[in-house]
């Protein structure tokens, strides 16, 4: 009975582990295709995808080889790596979803054992031609105008969540341009400013989201931050006060508040503070750690 049970948990470990990788490979394609999609890709067109296989045996990969060129893979390159293994690079115009793609690998990692290479490492994806890169710097004029208001606002949205400041902050303006979603839009474009350096600019862009929507929480702590950041510590005090208004079980925006105080010398207000962080989160170590320091300065 114990070796049945044991041999069914080997079984379901098995099941498990190649369903998290697949779940791992899935998200891989996913991601790849949300970040082509998002800059212009069209990935229902043919596009070139590339396919990499690795070996300390080159005849293995030769016999591979020989397979797939069967079924129109080009080689690009079969060759030994600085680390003394065989590369197989083979590539193929096709047109392929995040499904067919995913199903692709799979035939492919097959193919590989039943040849017995050693390792099926994956795919990278290019222009039909490769001569022309597979991301145009130079959308047409059009590209962004063709999209409705929603899918514009979810295009700037990969791009920041995907932190492509650069992209975000003209996408965004899209947005602004055609007065959707103001405050979110102006939030999103100044910490994406910010994120690239041009403070000045998003900060502007934080108080014009404050100006649509008084109560938005999120642009008075990230003024507060990037204020004391760029030592505008009377100014950074006045937002994560405004903050903590609009949100008083915030424990972040009253250590805001007390640290700044504290490099003004306002030992009393931040101790204070420090406090008031410390009733509401008493594990926030910054706010421990700062109390310990006025109290050595009393």
């Amino acid at each position: 009975m114990r070796k049945i049970i044991y041999i069914y948990f080997i079984i379901i470990c098995f099941i498990s582990c190649s369903s998290a990788q697949d779940n791992e490979k899935q998200a891989s394609i996913n991601s790849i295709f949300d970040k082509m999609e998002l800059q212009g890709v069209d990935t229902k067109k043919p596009l070139l995808y590339g396919f990499f296989f690795y070996d300390k045996d080159k005849f293995k990969l030769e016999k591979l080889k020989d397979e797939l060129v069967k079924n129109d893979y080009k080689v690009v390159r079969l060759e030994i790596t600085e680390k003394q293994l065989f590369i197989l690079h083979v590539e193929k115009v096709e047109i392929h979803s995040r499904t067919s793609l995913f199903d692709r690998e799979n035939q492919l990692d097959k193919l590989s054992k039943k040849f017995q290479v050693a390792t099926y490492d994956g795919w990278d994806v290019g222009n039909a031609d490769p001569t022309k890169p597979l991301v145009s710097e130079n959308k047409p004029d059009n590209y962004f105008d063709s999209k409705s208001n929603e899918e514009l606002f979810t295009i700037a949205n990969g791009f920041y969540d995907s932190e492509t400041n650069d992209k975000a902050v003209l996408v965004f303006q899209k947005c602004i341009e055609r007065n959707y979603k103001l405050d979110t839009c102006y939030y999103k474009q100044g910490v994406s400013y910010i994120s690239l350096g041009q403070t000045k600019i998003g900060l502007e862009k934080l108080e014009e989201a404050l100006k649509i929507n008084p109560k938005y929480y999120k642009a008075c702590f990230n003024i507060g931050v990037t204020c004391s950041e760029n030592k505008e510590y009377q100014k950074s005090i006045d937002y994560y006060q405004k903050a903590a208004k609009l949100d008083p079980k915030d424990d972040r925006a009253y250590y805001g508040i007390a640290a700044s105080q504290y490099i003004l010398g306002k030992l009393k207000d931040a101790e204070f503070n420090c406090l008031t962080a410390l009733k509401i989160n008493p594990n926030n170590a910054n706010a421990n750690t700062l109390l310990n320091n006025i109290k050595k300065k009393h």
